[in-house]
């Protein structure tokens, strides 16, 4: 509480068991505010702004989940906020999805740059690599920027042992 008697105001994004609070840069006396409705009950003009605000808010964080659901089929509650804020995301590589685009490349050189048992030896990598970010991380992919530098030494270790 400050000084004035009034609460900040904080808003929580949770997806996928994840959380993301916020405050609103709201305030509004304990005594007016309703935790079931999420709004302020109190019957004045300042009352009405403030809810007319939280209203905003919420329509500006659903347009901003559709809007990541419709561009990317994996995201994350950070990605959900920085979108509100209107912080445009770039679309970031993840390892398997680069792998398969790697793949259908090489497929065009056999004969040309490569032979067919190089192709296979690629293929055979990029199905250790999905198998171990599934034993690892239990997701089908993973984004290059969560690789740390041990991800080659425990990549080699569990197909040696875990396999």
């Amino acid at each position: 509480m400050n000084k004035t008697g009034k609460c900040p105001i904080r808003c929580r994004i949770t997806f996928n068991k994840s959380r993301k609070e916020f405050s609103t840069g709201l305030f509004v006396n304990p005594k007016h505010w309703n935790s079931k409705k999420q709004k302020v009950l109190d019957d004045t003009e300042q009352s009405n702004y403030i809810n007319t605000q939280l209203s905003l808010i919420t329509t500006k964080i659903n347009q901003a989940f559709l809007l990541l659901q419709i561009q990317q089929s994996n995201f994350e509650v950070l990605d959900v906020y920085n979108t509100y804020l209107g912080k445009h995301l770039p679309k970031e590589t993840k390892v398997v999805e680069y792998f398969d685009k790697f793949l259908k490349k090489q497929e065009r050189l056999v004969g040309i740059e490569i032979k067919n048992a190089t192709l296979n030896k690629y293929e055979k990598v990029c199905d250790h690599v999905a198998d171990y970010i599934q034993w690892k991380y239990h997701k089908k992919d993973i984004l290059f920027t969560t690789i740390k530098a041990s991800f080659l030494d425990d990549i080699s270790y569990y197909i040696k042992v875990e396999r």
